[in-house]
């Protein structure tokens, strides 16, 4: 009996194996391709090809076994394959990660690198099969069940404990880990010079894992700060100063305005920018804060989504306007890079005591807020795992649920599509004051339910634009077009 424990404890271990893998290869794919419905199904999709197709190979008279002893070995044999490949992905990814200018090269080289894994998932799975079959039948029903909780596990602490805790390395090297448990488990009996020899080789996979090899073949000079979060890599990359310029120039400034305040940065959310220190970035975000305070034009509480840098954090902190400020963040290591490469303006938020900062999941905490504020600021680079929940119909709706009447959401750009937004508030202002800067005045939308009035509403011109008839709605539930959806509103 105990020998049976001992098999269901390498096939719970190789369950562990599998979804921790998949999970760390979607959370690698996703940096690059983006965190859609598309990203994700490729991903889910290829590793649920390489489960069936390994499940009937192993089928094959080929592969056959001429009892359980020699089936156990090939079982054990996949652990090490899979040891074996999660190294050479480990220390290789860096290059398509980061180095390869060929998409479709990345492409194919995550769609290898899924199925590979999956295809030694489903060969261990039939395998067991093979060895449990000589028991009885109900032991080979159980080996269904072993395998899902091992993944359970696996996709639990990948998600819960691994990633938040201590980064995606750390998945790679519990995977080998538990290929380790699995591979001697399945095979108690080997050879005392083969079990020191497995043991050497899983040492070393974690030894190049844990030591950085991948970073010293494939070195990234220009990564400032790197950390993993449950919501994202969040990365502070250097910028030359060419890169620099272009990106002044693209934010609406003059070649002969452009300035450095010190070495420039663009800190990123999963290959997303969030902020720059450029001395242009910080002038639209000050005066952001300053138009929409002017606009409501009373003490005002302020709920700030995203923004953990503190630029704007601080910038609204400075009007004796403001009452109240509430900075959400769903990254912790955004507030830790900010006070790394935004020192001043931490200082200032932290230290005072209208702040109250939040680490929560954007949508979460909208969801369930009882707070009413006078503003709301969206940021525009914040994505939900299918890029479209965060700017849908019913999540303005449960915006605007949280806004003082005559309160104003404010936003860079149009959402996903102008028709989402515009049957979502009835009135849409722009900036028109020239001295602002050009971004505000192109590219931010003053929202609400109520019609602007008070000193600086002649600074702001109404969006008479009306639905589109080509362009989409957005809605938690459903995408399409205004017809599609009974969409009738219109101004």
């Amino acid at each position: 009996m105990r020998d049976i424990w001992m098999i269901f404890v390498s096939i719970f271990s190789a369950g562990v194996v599998s979804l921790l893998v998949e999970l760390s290869l979607l959370r690698e794919f996703v940096y690059i391709f983006g965190s859609t419905a598309v990203s994700n199904s490729i991903i889910i999709s290829f590793f649920l090809v390489g489960l069936a197709l390994g499940a009937y190979l192993g089928t094959w008279s080929k592969l056959g076994v001429r009892d359980e002893t020699e089936a156990r070995q090939r079982f054990a044999f996949i652990q090490l394959l899979s040891v074996l490949f999660v190294v050479l992905f480990y220390i290789s990814k860096n290059y398509f990660v980061y180095h390869s200018a060929q998409p479709n090269l990345v492409r194919v080289y995550f769609i290898i690198s899924v199925l590979g894994p999956s295809l030694l998932a489903g060969l261990a799975y039939a395998i067991s099969v093979k060895i449990m079959h000589w028991r009885g039948e109900k032991y080979v029903t159980y080996i269904y069940a072993f395998s899902t909780l091992g993944s359970v596990v696996g996709g639990l602490a990948h998600g819960v404990v691994l990633v938040p805790l201590w980064g995606i390395q750390s998945a790679y090297i519990f995977a080998v880990a538990f290929a380790g448990i699995a591979l001697y488990t399945m095979a108690p009996l080997m050879k005392l010079t083969r079990k020191i020899a497995v043991g050497a080789a899983l040492i070393a996979a974690i030894t190049l894992i844990h030591g950085g090899f991948h970073e010293a073949l494939f070195p990234s000079s220009n990564l400032l700060f790197s950390k993993d979060s449950e919501f994202g890599i969040v990365e502070v990359w250097k910028l030359s100063e060419s890169e620099a310029r272009y990106k002044h120039l693209a934010l609406g400034g003059k070649e002969s305005d452009f300035s450095l305040d010190g070495e420039p940065i663009d800190l990123k959310v999963n290959n997303v920018h969030q902020s720059f220190n450029l001395p242009i970035d910080r002038r639209i975000h000050e005066q952001w804060a300053k138009t929409s305070l002017g606009i409501v034009n009373r003490p005002a509480k302020v709920l700030l989504l995203g923004y953990g840098s503190g630029v704007t954090a601080m910038a609204f902190l400075k009007s004796p306007m403001v009452e109240r400020l509430d900075v959400v963040e769903n990254c912790e290591p955004v507030v830790e890079a900010a006070r790394i490469f935004f020192p001043a303006e931490m200082k200032y938020v932290e230290g005072s005591p209208k702040v109250r900062q939040i680490i929560d999941d954007f949508r979460g905490y909208v969801r369930f807020a009882r707070e009413k504020y006078d503003i709301v600021a969206l940021d525009h680079s914040i994505e939900d795992p299918y890029a479209i929940g965060f700017f849908t119909v019913e999540f303005f709706e449960q915006i605007k649920r949280i806004l003082n009447p005559r309160g104003v959401v404010m936003i860079l750009g149009k959402g996903l599509s102008w028709n989402t937004t515009r049957i979502s508030f009835k009135y849409i202002y722009k900036n028109i004051n020239p001295d602002t800067e050009p971004a505000l005045r192109t590219g931010c939308l003053y929202m609400s339910d109520d019609e602007f009035t008070g000193p600086v509403a002649k600074d702001y011109l109404l969006v008479r634009e009306g639905l589109k008839e080509d362009d989409l709605v957005y809605s938690d539930q459903r995408v399409g077009t205004l017809a599609e959806l009974g969409v009738v509103r219109s101004f």
